[in-house]
């Protein structure tokens, strides 16, 4: 077979050849072979292109209905961020009317005109009529003429699917951003290891387009819901809303809620359901026929595909295909019709959800005929066995080319953070350890960039979001250590973390899935303890045995990161809660739906007049948030070709050497540059440095970081990170003062070992001064830095997966040194050594860095460390 290397955005550009296949970032991707696959139809218009023959036509400018650039702004403006009685009162402003001249006057003109834009697909309300005497919800709707008898009317909003899926594959947009046919991805050249990341690159795709007619294009449809609530603080306003994207598109770009690339299929009724004498029934027949009647269209054009103008303006006939269904635990249940002590994409037992054991896959076409059989009264073994609910026309039952229980996709949100480590693992050490001393441990954790400093514990949070719970995995071990009664305690968190941190990779490879179930089985061969010590009576929890589908879904639908519901959890804002807001809260969800209508219109007509200017992308304004990050501090990207960046003016100018050896620590300083000029090769040397030199120095620097090949999507993506250095600063007399820090940072050793990888060529030193030199002490165009050593990464702590470093002295001072800053690889944290028993309380303090002199180098502080640990050994 012939490979050929890609990039890493698949479909986009070739790679450059290379002449080995050894490294694992390299990329070989091999084409659907098994036939033709994505055949082009003929050449059609996108709606950009109609927009713009249409404006032309008319003689219109391009801004048109608007009047001109300006005109069109001021009115991008008002709709992102202003209501429409402040609307109205601005455009009825003497000073609006008069200097502005806008072509709208009030509000009412001014949504006349954004109702001139083009949209996306139209809403209807359709009437659902709900009697608890019926074996199902709509049975027999349609012949259903008397409306008169007891029950309960309730609206469901859809809009048509299969425009929606036309509409994402159309929009010029995301030409370059789009698949049209599976790949098998390798990282070597005779392609022996798999890599698995975009939808395209799973098997799921492969596998179907091979059942599909020759030449043909799917469309994975990926469906996510999730009841949120509306109101806040009071009230009990819910609503349900469905979402739709496509896997043709890249998952960095449907992660970003600024690309627009998950659409609003509909919102399901919220329903008490009085009228039924088992309402948790009532509402999952109501789910399923609503979910039924939403997705019909979907059942033809599965069948026999439509033909569609996709983005790059080629025709082809493109099968939409339900593939990947996202949801927390109950929505997968409903939507399996399981009950929720029941697994909703396998068969274990409800009795055996804690063992290390795979169980059959439910199959989609057994449960159908089950279902069936129960409903006409044979009440078939199977129907109690395997925990099945009484919904007997489940929405997935006739979508072709479907399986709703391989669709079901792993959950890292609600499964992992707020699942086994926040509900269950959290609370289990926390028994052992104590509330108290666990608090203390994490008030004296060291602090790290974008790392959040629990200044009072974590016994006292209230309210944990995910973001919460990857900010406490980044210390918890470290926190654990010391305190845990047992070793198998300190084991099985390491497994857990790691496996939690290996399922969040953007891209996977057979190695990395192998780690994954290796970090499974330590787990459960460690767990064992819990149940030990009391703090524990069996493990018998749907989350922990939901980590046995891990593996199988990333080989069928990629990476987990594009299937996470902390997308859909985003979402919510701007379909749900935004949109609720701009109602008067009395008949909502009809003014939910106009006010997302003319939302889309805009962004619509932004992204069509982007691309009419040239651009591919519209330029971002305040209403969109695209920054996808958990650091609130990260730092901005590097100008490209720069290794670093400092500010253009030093925050301490000229300071002397006393004030470096007195605030900085930088005791040997003077020994250190004389040292370092003496191998150097900076041109001609005239003086030697004195006490009596000055040195500009900067608070801190940021570096570019070496790529991260599992968690970049783009190898165009740049990663930076802050390191700083700067003892404390007196902010006046309202401001607390900042306190001293000096960060520590993994740095260039022996540039030959680092070859291997990991942490080999790399030693931690910590950051004292970062500083220019002097023109009259040398020509040296870059900053250098002053560290204080560490001893050499060669003491690795097995018990508990970490490396045990202590500071490196010489004569009972520190050992240190002057280098280049281009030596800096990136920020490493340091996390002390605790021992038994209550923490030292100057550690409490914030002195840890100074009152100890042995550490662990923290494994999961980021993926960057995580990664080199994976690779070290």
């Amino acid at each position: 077979m012939d490979y050929a290397p890609r990039s890493y955005a698949a479909r986009v550009e070739d790679a450059d050849d290379e002449d080995d296949g050894v490294s694992s970032s390299s990329r070989y991707a091999r084409e659907y072979n098994e036939g033709p696959a994505a055949d082009v139809l003929g050449k059609g218009e996108t709606a950009f292109e109609k927009m713009k023959e249409l404006q032309d036509c008319f003689g219109g400018s391009a801004y048109s209905p608007f009047e001109d650039r300006e005109d069109w702004e001021l009115a991008q403006w008002l709709i992102d961020n202003v209501n429409q009685r402040a609307a109205d009162e601005f455009l009825k402003l003497p000073v609006t009317r008069s200097r502005l001249r806008p072509s709208y006057r009030s509000n009412y003109t001014f949504m006349k005109v954004i109702d001139k834009l083009p949209t996306g697909p139209e809403w209807r309300c359709e009437l659902v009529h709900t009697r608890g005497e019926f074996e199902d919800i709509g049975h027999d709707q349609e012949r259903d003429e008397d409306h008169t008898m007891e029950g309960e009317e309730v609206e469901l909003w859809v809009r048509d699917p299969v425009a929606c899926v036309r509409e994402l594959m159309g929009n010029p947009a995301f030409d370059g951003e789009i698949a049209y046919a599976p790949e098998k991805v390798f990282t070597d050249l005779h392609g022996t290891t798999r890599r698995y990341d975009e939808m395209w690159t799973g098997d799921w795709w492969w596998e179907t387009q091979r059942r599909l007619p020759s030449g043909s294009t799917v469309a994975p449809v990926i469906l996510a819901s999730d009841k949120t609530e509306l109101s806040r603080f009071k009230g009990d306003k819910n609503a349900w809303p469905v979402y739709l994207s496509i896997g043709n598109l890249s998952k960095e770009v449907r992660r970003q809620p600024g690309r627009h690339a998950s659409v609003l299929l509909g919102y399901l009724p919220v329903s008490k359901l009085e009228s039924f004498d088992d309402n948790s029934i009532g509402r999952q027949r109501l789910f399923h026929y609503c979910m039924r009647r939403m997705l019909r269209p979907l059942v033809d054009a599965g069948r026999n595909g439509v033909e569609l103008v996709c983005a790059d303006g080629q025709i082809r006939r493109v099968f939409p295909i339900l593939a990947a269904y996202i949801g927390d635990h109950p929505e997968q249940c409903l939507v399996a019709c399981c009950a929720e002590n029941r697994c909703p994409k396998c068969l274990v037992p409800a009795k055996e959800r804690g063992v290390n054991t795979r169980f059959p896959p439910r199959d989609h076409t057994q449960t159908t005929c089950t279902l069936h059989e129960q409903a006409t009264g044979q009440y078939p073994p199977n129907f109690v066995a395997q925990g099945l609910r009484p919904v007997f026309s489940p929405f997935w039952a006739e979508l072709p080319h479907a399986d709703i229980f391989t669709a079901i996709t792993s959950d890292i949100l609600h499964q992992l953070h707020q699942g086994i480590f926040k509900d269950h693992f959290k609370k289990w050490c926390t028994v052992l350890v104590g509330k108290q001393d666990f608090d203390a441990r994490f008030r004296a954790m060291p602090v790290f960039s974008g790392l959040r400093h629990f200044k009072d514990g974590i016994s006292k949070v209230k309210q944990w979001t995910g973001a919460d719970h990857k900010q406490v995995q980044r210390i918890f071990l470290a926190a654990l250590v010391g305190a845990a009664p047992h070793p198998d305690v300190i084991k099985a968190g390491s497994c857990l973390l790691d496996f939690i941190y290996l399922a969040q990779y953007q891209s996977h490879t057979d190695r990395t899935l192998a780690a994954l179930q290796q970090a499974l089985d330590g787990f459960h061969a460690a767990k064992d303890i819990f149940v030990e010590l009391g703090c524990r009576e069996h493990f018998n929890v749907p989350k922990i045995h939901s980590l046995q589908h891990y593996i199988e879904t990333i080989r069928s639908l990629g990476s987990l990161d594009g299937l996470n519901t902390e997308t859909s959890e985003r979402l919510h804002i701007d379909f749900a809660k935004k949109a609720y807001a701009a109602s008067n809260r009395r008949d909502y969800t009809i003014q939910m739906t106009r006010w997302l209508q003319r939302q889309e219109a805009v962004i619509w007509f932004s992204s069509f007049l982007a691309w009419r200017n040239g651009n591919k992308h519209p330029v971002p304004h305040p209403a969109d948030d695209c920054s996808g990050s958990d650091e609130s501090d990260a730092p901005p990207p590097l100008p490209s070709g720069s290794s670093y960046r400092v500010s253009k003016r030093p925050q301490f100018p000229r300071r002397t050497v006393q004030y470096l050896q007195e605030n900085h620590g930088a005791v040997d300083f003077l020994h250190a540059l004389q040292d370092f000029l003496s191998t150097s090769t900076l041109g001609h040397q005239y003086f030697q440095p004195n006490l009596n030199d000055r040195f500009d120095c900067f608070s801190n620097v940021v570096i570019r970081l070496p790529p991260h090949d599992y968690m970049a999507n783009t190898t165009s993506r740049d990663y930076t990170a802050r390191i700083y250095s700067h003892p404390q600063r007196d902010n006046g007399p309202r401001t607390p003062a900042t306190p001293v820090r000096f960060d520590t940072a993994l740095t260039l050793f022996d540039e030959e070992s680092q070859q291997r990888g990991g942490f080999h060529g790399l030693r931690v030193a910590e950051i004292r001064v970062i500083f220019k030199l002097p023109p009259h002490l040398g020509n040296c165009p870059h900053p250098l830095v002053y560290v204080h050593w560490f001893k050499s990464l060669n003491h690795f702590d097995s018990s508990v997966g970490m490396f045990r470093v202590a500071r490196s002295t010489q004569q009972r001072r520190p050992n240190a040194s002057i280098i280049p800053i281009h030596h800096l690889i990136q920020p490493c944290h340091l996390v002390p050594r605790f021992a038994k028993g209550p923490v030292n309380p100057c550690w409490v303090q914030g002195r840890v860095m100074t009152e100890t002199d042995t550490f662990y180098l923290n494994r999961y502080i980021d993926f960057s460390i995580f990664d080199r640990y994976q690779n070290h050994f």
